[in-house]
């Protein structure tokens, strides 16, 4: 199996102790460095390109969250680590991996790394993960992740809208975005997803309402509480909008 490369942020030293443990105990992950601030582990990240981010969310001065602003998603997969379980919804919201609770345990961080595994297979091209089944008009086909445009869900069966077409996959959006990989499609609302290069312009903001359109025209409505984790995603690959 490879060997996974890692970054540790934490600014408690035991934190980064215990962990570096477990980590150790589980084997094939290769801790290249830690930090102990969202400024260094930007500076890091940017330095060492891990597979992993092993990110605690309460950091002096910028948070975990904050700290994603300088970390490529499409190299490494960002697994936080914090005591407080109330961060688990919104950790998942800005695309992390995986959440582990303090003390982390092994079976769980175990998991939490193979999941990542999987998905930077996905994102490396790997064959057997590098697409997703979907029925079109009554055939299984495969499409691939970087031709994926928009997901659209209606109740447990998500339309997946690609280059060459559309089709079906039984699923909830919920779901199927913790399969996929987080740097491919960025969440607008309840029923839709979007891949951001798909974006050609935006008009309005998280207060006035975004809005977005595709560059197949399409038309998409954000919500306000994912507005700005939109704008983020999308800033980083979109050329230049039409704002309105």
């Amino acid at each position: 199996m490879e060997t996974l490369t890692a970054l540790i942020v934490d600014d408690e030293p035991a934190a980064r102790r215990d962990l570096l443990e477990v980590l150790a105990s589980i084997g094939n992950v290769n801790v290249v460095a830690q930090a102990s601030d969202a400024a260094a582990a930007q500076h890091l990240a940017r330095r060492h390109r891990p597979d992993l981010v092993f990110m605690d969310i309460q950091l002096p001065g910028a948070d975990g969250f904050a700290a994603l602003d300088g970390i490529d998603a499409s190299r490494s997969c960002v697994i936080f680590t914090t005591a407080y379980a109330q961060f688990a919804i919104r950790a998942f919201e800005v695309g992390a991996t995986d959440y582990l609770l303090k003390p982390v345990e092994e079976d769980r961080c175990r998991r939490a790394i193979e999941r990542a595994r999987e998905i930077l297979l996905r994102q490396n091209g790997g064959t057997e993960t590098g697409d997703l089944e979907i029925e079109e008009r009554g055939r299984r086909v495969r499409v691939a992740m970087d031709s994926i445009r928009l997901l659209h869900a209606d109740g447990n069966y998500v339309e997946v809208i690609h280059d060459q077409g559309r089709g079906l996959v039984r699923h909830t959006l919920e779901g199927l975005l913790a399969d996929l990989p987080p740097a491919h499609l960025v969440r607008l609302n309840r029923h839709q997803a979007v891949r951001p290069s798909a974006v050609q312009a935006w008009s309005g903001s998280g207060q006035r309402g975004l809005r977005l359109v595709l560059r197949d025209g399409t038309e998409l409505a954000v919500s306000r509480r994912r507005a700005v984790e939109v704008m983020k995603r999308i800033r980083r690959t979109a050329k230049p909008p039409v704002n309105g």
